[in-house]
């Protein structure tokens, strides 16, 4: 049989999302090898993570390397994707960690006043501030390794980050502190890790979904489509699977300030847009 290929970023966190899929495909008796693509957001090293994101720079170029052949499938960080697609794809999730957030190099009591603490995020950026108002909130660019490193320079009192990543990469140690959701609601699909594919490898592609995790992560995405809210927008959204439909948490800060709302349904997405305020778009 001939080999899958499967189209990545080279970053060590990505490689190691994608073993995780090839590891899915071992199971079923499927042999693979890994295509590296570099993204526009590898090769642009100045913009803002967030502005990136909202582009797709971090996944058109392994998208398009499906699309035309040269790959077969692609593994994303399902939380770099913009809500809408390309033509000629479709996806499924396989996988997600831990969503939380977390704090490395000290716990948030041990901060001392006007401690900087880096992230890209301002989602992350925002919550923190209201947990601790008087820290310096640094944005800051580089992979997982590189983050950690500005804090053992010294560059950094502490840094925010996922512990998926942290985990995947076997860096757990370097946890501090671990954020709930009262505290900080994760970016919606945080920690999962979504699979694309032309639709010729449909059959496939449902023998690898996570069908329970798909559930909740679809609420959190959908929360993004019907609002058109990006990570500009500082929008957080976490749900749980419950006998009564996806129990969906959210939270926003934007010009008319900061809220949060929780929602249970078929219709949840929905119910907390509107919770919060949001236009539909």
């Amino acid at each position: 049989m001939t080999r899958l290929r499967i189209a990545t970023r080279g970053s060590e966190l990505a490689r190691a999302q994608t073993e995780i899929v090839t590891s899915k495909l071992t199971d079923l008796g499927i042999e693979s090898q890994i295509v590296v693509v570099e993204t526009t957001g590898d090769r642009d090293r100045t913009s803002s993570v967030t502005a990136l994101t909202e582009t797709g720079a971090f996944v058109r170029s392994v998208q398009e390397s499906v699309l035309s052949g040269e790959a077969d499938l692609a593994v994303h960080s399902h939380k770099d994707l913009p809500v809408v697609g390309p033509d000629g794809l479709i996806g499924v999730v396989v996988d997600r960690g831990e969503p939380w957030d977390v704090l490395c190099g000290s716990t948030l009591d041990e901060l001392p006043e006007g401690a900087k603490v880096g992230t890209g995020s301002p989602r992350r950026g925002v919550q923190l501030r209201q947990l601790r108002s008087d820290l310096d909130v640094v944005d800051i660019r580089g992979n997982v390794p590189t983050r950690l490193r500005a804090v053992e320079r010294g560059d950094l009192d502490a840094v925010v980050l996922a512990e998926a990543g942290l985990t995947r990469l076997s860096l757990d140690d370097h946890i501090s502190e671990r954020f709930g959701v009262d505290q900080m609601v994760p970016a919606p699909a945080q920690a999962s890790i979504l699979v694309e594919a032309r639709p010729e490898h449909a059959e496939l592609l449902s023998k690898i979904e996570n069908v329970g995790v798909s559930q909740a992560v679809t609420a959190e995405r959908e929360l993004l489509a019907i609002t058109g809210a990006g990570c500009r927008s500082a929008l957080g959204a976490w749900g749980v699977n419950t006998p009564d439909g996806v129990a969906l948490t959210a939270f926003v800060s934007d010009a008319d300030g900061s809220r949060r709302t929780t929602a249970v349904g078929s219709d949840a997405a929905e119910k907390v847009r509107i919770g919060l305020g949001l236009d539909r778009v």
